[in-house]
């Protein structure tokens, strides 16, 4: 009786991911460029709320004639007198290279300079860089998985992470693809006239857990 249960529910399975090979297949025969759609519209909340730090002002970032980064908001914080710069940008279909976004897209694209890697336990990994007399860090909030600062850190994420029933329907259906390239860029920063760059990365790093934090569930909808 159990021989039989099993045989039955093992021709089940296979009847079924022979079915989605096929739906892949014939989907990538006759609809090979249906994932080539445009994201869904995004915009920015005026107020984002920050633990310990007291929001001054919000305003939307010019945003260059680009594919990839779609809208901006810029906001700043205060507390105990140290001013906090946040800028956030939504960006599709990229690679996931925060390097180069940030020399395509901010102040530091004369020459930012290379980016010094961190982890943080349970939110991922974010780059500081010290210039112009500030501190920065950047990183890239991932729909799935945790964040990433390199291109080889988001397309693991894309490929350990986007493999999933909801996304290969909704390739299916014909709204995207099955890899969810988009990202939520942030790049915090404080000014160094009144901290050390120690004390400004511990700062920016508390403030990223945070604002990590409240962003991840609230990704937008593809």
């Amino acid at each position: 009786m159990a021989i039989t249960y099993w045989k039955t529910a093992r021709i089940s399975i296979l009847a079924v991911t022979f079915t989605g090979v096929l739906l892949v297949v014939g989907k990538l025969t006759f609809y090979p460029s249906a994932g080539n759609l445009s994201a869904t519209p995004f915009e920015f909340p005026e107020s984002v709320p920050l633990a310990e730090w007291q929001m001054q002002n919000s305003a939307p970032l010019k945003i260059s004639d680009t594919s990839q980064v779609k809208v901006g908001r810029k906001y700043e914080y205060q507390k105990n007198n140290l001013d906090l710069e946040i800028e956030m940008r939504y960006v599709v279909e990229t690679s996931g290279d925060v390097e180069s976004m940030m020399k395509g897209h901010t102040v530091l694209k004369s020459s930012p300079g290379k980016l010094e890697l961190a982890n943080t336990q349970r939110v991922g990994f974010h780059g500081i860089l010290q210039q112009q007399n500030r501190l920065y860090l950047s990183s890239c909030i991932n729909p799935r998985g945790r964040t990433t600062v390199t291109d080889e850190q988001f397309r693991y994420n894309r490929n350990t992470r986007d493999l999933q029933f909801n996304r290969i329907l909704f390739w299916l259906s014909g709204r995207g693809n099955i890899q969810d390239k988009r990202c939520l860029w942030t790049q915090m920063s404080v000014p160094l006239d009144k901290t050390t760059p120690e004390n400004a990365k511990k700062i920016l790093e508390n403030a990223w857990v945070s604002w990590y934090e409240w962003w991840q569930p609230r990704f937008p909808e593809p």
